[in-house]
């Protein structure tokens, strides 16, 4: 049995790879294989033995000064190329892989970084989650319990207060509030903020039985605290429980939530 010869099949492969290689001789180009033909729309007839120079798309594409590149093309979708040089003792050989996708997933990344950085991501007076980001973090909750069957319950609590409060007076309380619910919900619930005075409580893997227990708290004396005599009180609020159930979207769980309780603390 014949065995063919290392630069045999070292060839053939080179010649098939899904990657480009360019072997030049001082300025002369000696090779390409067929990735680089079809970038090129050339064969190798027409180029070897020619000046590198003297084809636009070696000398300023190819081997231009970026490492990663662009290389528009006529038929098929643009590709973005990284080269790679290995120099030998004969001739310099030039490796051009294709990294697009990772272009096009860092473009991606950036993309999504600049959309992050322009949402805000906390309310600017409790800390709490902004409404674009609760609603993000929902919907994730949602699409996992219809996935695995999870348990998943919301709670919202609102706060009435005098009309024309003074602003210093409102921010006040309602950080007051924010910090009652951060030290008396469990680590694992996600609170964000519906509006200016509007509390939604994420409670994953938490049924509605379970849920209505938590209740208790806003009974308790810690926020009746939060409306005793005095500026800036709230006047009333109101809680409202609502289970996930097989079928229910974000907006279908939100218009679920009913009104379990509602107490008015008058001054």
């Amino acid at each position: 049995m014949t065995v063919p010869s290392t630069i045999d099949w070292s060839t053939a492969a080179l010649q098939s790879a899904g990657f480009g290689v360019l072997v030049l001789d001082g300025e002369r180009i000696v090779w390409v294989n067929t990735f680089l033909e079809k970038l090129l729309d050339k064969k190798t007839q027409d180029i070897e033995g020619c000046a590198a120079s003297s084809d636009e798309k070696v000398s300023t594409i190819l081997l231009g000064t970026d490492q990663t590149f662009l290389v528009n093309q006529q038929n098929t979708d643009d590709k973005w190329l990284r080269r790679e040089h290995v120099n030998t003792e004969s001739n310099d050989v030039y490796f051009f892989h294709d990294c697009s996708d990772l272009v096009i997933i860092g473009n991606e990344c950036r993309r999504l970084q600049v959309d992050l950085n322009d949402m805000n991501p906390r309310d600017p007076i409790t800390g709490m989650m902004s409404l674009d980001v609760i609603m993000e973090l929902l919907d994730g909750h949602i699409s996992r319990s219809r996935r695995y069957s999870n348990a998943l319950s919301l709670m919202r609590i609102t706060y009435a207060f005098p009309d024309n409060m003074d602003s210093v007076l409102f921010e006040r309380s309602i950080k007051r509030i924010a910090f009652f619910l951060k030290d008396q919900l469990r680590w694992a619930d996600q609170i964000g903020m519906l509006d200016n005075h509007t509390f939604l409580v994420i409670l994953p893997e938490t049924d509605y039985q379970s849920a209505s227990t938590l209740l208790n708290k806003f009974q308790g004396e810690q926020h009746l605290a939060l409306f005793s005599k005095g500026d800036g009180r709230p006047l009333s609020f109101s809680v409202g429980l609502s289970e996930w159930n097989k079928g229910d979207t974000t907006s279908k769980m939100l218009q679920n939530i009913r009104q379990d309780v509602e107490l008015a603390m008058m001054t």
